[in-house]
């Protein structure tokens, strides 16, 4: 077997990055990929520090990964989190365990867990085969321990009706809205810590809801298409052949249509959404406002597993799901958690 080198990739692999991302996919009903175009390291720069390394077998390159430093809210404290994300290994080296345990070498070397001992990670449901090797307990890779799941909702912009609820934050008031932010999100584990500057330098649009005087929700509509895009590369049959049907009916039905092979999801994410206990509109009519404004056709929302608002968004509002597993990643020490539950924002992984 030949070795495998893995080393930190720099702007002469980009076209390399951006093509394992093209061809590698995410397994299940529909094979998926997660692209960057029109560069790889554009997208890295989202939120907190990511560095993504490469693996090649010779002159070929079979492999990649990332991992992220991010400010995150853990036990109601805000820390430095890492997040294991973009693992994409070439069909016909999937199955070498001793690829995986180089990469997570690599990760150990990079950063030393001592110095960032809390590790997360994403999984999709559907993806049997890496939930196979990585919750196996193998010899030389971290411990995977499940958290919950993450539910995310791919929301038809069709079903949104303007209430004038949200308004456009000015630069001058994130300081506010990242105070706001911070109450609601630090009841989450893995969430996002928002500070004024980061939530200038996304690009994307914050809003938010006033009542009484006070901002009692935020949201960040966040179209990201210039940066990444979610790509199908192919349905599992019948629902390849049956796929104009289907998006013909969810057309007339205002639901999300899947798209065609090789095209991206035409969407963009209601980020940092928090609300206020207090605030008088209910979830569903803030939702639907957001949807009446944002600028894409599809509005992509995170939430765990056992969120009370997922059975009423998915009722009214008829989303397409897309279920993934949260992990914490054990090296050395697992970091002890409390009992909340695990939210990371959707719009950073």
């Amino acid at each position: 077997m030949s070795a495998i080198h893995i080393r930190p990739a720099d702007l002469a692999d980009d076209a390399a990055l951006r093509a394992l991302l093209r061809e590698v996919d995410m397994p299940g009903w529909v094979r998926m990929v997660t692209t960057r175009e029109p560069s790889h390291f554009a997208a890295s720069r989202r939120f907190g520090d990511e560095q993504t390394f490469i693996g090649h077998d010779g002159d070929v390159p079979v492999g990649m990964f990332a991992c992220a430093t991010q400010p995150l809210w853990i036990n109601g404290q805000a820390r430095t989190a890492g997040y294991l994300g973009a693992l994409r290994v070439r069909p016909s080296y999937r199955h070498r365990a001793r690829l995986l345990r180089q990469g997570f070498a690599v990760v150990r070397q990079s950063v030393p867990p001592h110095a960032l001992p809390l590790w997360y990670t994403a999984i999709g449901s559907g993806n049997h085969a890496a939930r196979r090797v990585l919750e196996a307990g193998l010899r030389g890779l971290p411990r995977y321990r499940y958290l919950n799941d993450l539910v995310t909702l791919a929301l038809p912009a069709r079903r949104g009706r303007r209430h004038g609820l949200w308004q456009p934050v000015p630069p001058a008031a994130l300081p506010a809205l990242c105070d706001f932010h911070a109450r609601q999100a630090s009841q989450y584990q893995f969430s996002p810590v928002l500070h004024a500057r980061k939530a200038l330098e996304t690009g994307a649009n914050f809003h938010a809801v006033q009542h009484a005087g006070q901002t009692v929700a935020c949201v960040a509509l966040w179209d990201q298409r210039g940066l990444q895009q979610a790509r199908a590369l192919g349905y599992a049959t019948p629902l390849a052949r049956a796929l104009p049907l289907l998006n013909a009916w969810a057309h007339m039905a205002r639901r999300v249509p899947l798209p065609r092979v090789g095209e991206p999801l035409d969407h963009g994410y209601a980020a940092f959404l928090a609300v206020a206990p207090d605030c008088p509109a209910p979830i569903d009519v803030l939702i639907e406002d957001a949807l009446a404004i944002c600028p894409t056709p599809i509005l992509s929302l995170g939430l765990h597993g056992a969120h009370p608002w997922l059975a009423l968004l998915q009722r009214r509002f008829h989303p397409a799901r897309y279920a993934t597993r949260l992990y914490a990643v054990g090296f050395d020490d697992d970091h002890a958690l409390g009992p909340r539950p695990c939210q990371p924002e959707v719009a950073v992984m």
